[in-house]
């Protein structure tokens, strides 16, 4: 096996690690409702962020591990494919749920938004307005192209702070 088939399964493997894993914890995040049943649930949702900078760092990590140097063009490029990878997953699963399926994390965060705005006091007509709304939002392309967008940024940050680890760390030494 060459050594561009070997990065190529690296990030395949690593970027479809990351959206497996993300859509994997939200899901099992939603089907417990930890997230909306306890005070600290919405803190486990944001858990789910340190699942991408952990999978680029692996795979920087194995990158800079079979070259001898890091360059910083292939740290950028792998964290990007990693992050479009992981996106890709989260959202194909999240629009095959929505439009084909029961779409139950919808229908859990629909429940507890109106009874969030019960506990407030908004009449039934504002409860309702915000539920059409919200389901408007969740049937449009918005969702995907926010997730897309987040994810490249989150990429190019990930890519640049673990370039300079991965940078020093594997260095060859100055003869």
């Amino acid at each position: 096996m060459n050594q561009k088939n070997g990065m190529k399964r690296l990030l395949i493997f690593y970027g479809l690690m990351a959206g497996v894993l993300l859509t994997g914890y939200v899901t099992m995040l939603d089907y417990t409702r930890i997230i909306y049943e306890t005070s600290w649930g919405q803190y486990a949702g944001y858990l789910a962020i340190l699942i991408l900078p952990i999978c680029i760092y692996l795979a920087l990590h194995e990158l800079s591990k079979q070259q001898r140097q890091l360059l910083y063009r292939q740290s950028v490029l792998f964290s990007l494919v990693v992050s479009l990878l992981a996106a890709t997953c989260y959202s194909a699963y999240t629009f095959i749920d929505i439009h084909f399926f029961d779409a139950s994390h919808l229908k859990n965060l629909f429940t507890y938004t109106s009874e969030q705005m019960k506990a407030e006091g908004k009449t039934l007509a504002e409860i309702q307005e915000r539920i059409n709304r919200m389901q408007q939002h969740y049937h449009s392309s918005k969702p995907y192209i926010s997730t897309y967008v987040w994810y490249v940024c989150m990429g190019l940050v990930y890519s640049v702070l673990f370039f300079f680890v991965f940078r020093v760390r594997y260095r060859k030494p100055i003869a």
